[in-house]
């Protein structure tokens, strides 16, 4: 009989993978690096880290209250990072590197491996994670909703 193991289980056999220069690779669950990432179709291969993260870099962490995230680095600090998801409006401040498990080098998205070198992800996550562009995403997002909303009711308007 075939043991399913949770994601906490597994924990300490990836980091022992990682800590030995090994490999994961593991599908992704969550919206919150949509449109690169999604939710339990695309693969994320992590590897150990190298050294300070840099800019667009995307770490595996775990944070304090327990849960295991990928999000996009947007700014390199001294002491720590600020990262933000591709599909949140919310940035989080703090993430030390002791929380740091490993660093995405390759995702496989529609079946297709792809890597965090290639010129098509720099573009991306230069484009995508800029603060430009996260203020004009989420204002379109707003503009949409309030948008649809208004369409709604005069659709389903009461007579």
């Amino acid at each position: 009989m075939v043991k399913n193991f949770s994601f906490d289980e597994m924990m300490p056999m990836l980091e022992e993978k990682l800590r030995a220069g090994g490999e994961v690779t593991f599908t992704v669950t969550g919206n919150s690096m949509l449109p690169m990432l999604h939710d339990r179709e695309d693969t994320v291969t992590i590897s150990a880290v190298k050294g300070r993260l840099k800019k667009y870099d995307i770490p595996f962490y775990h944070r304090s209250d327990g849960k295991y995230i990928l999000h996009r680095i947007v700014k390199v600090r001294k002491n720590d990072y600020v990262a933000r998801g591709d599909n949140c409006s919310f940035t989080e401040y703090g993430i030390k590197d002791s929380e740091i498990i490993g660093v995405v080098t390759a995702y496989t998205r529609r079946g297709k491996e792809k890597t965090v070198n290639s010129f098509g992800y720099k573009l991306y996550a230069a484009l995508w994670s800029n603060g430009f562009s996260f203020f004009i995403r989420k204002r379109v997002w707003v503009a949409f909703l309030k948008f649809g909303s208004k369409i709604k009711r005069a659709i389903f308007k009461k007579k």
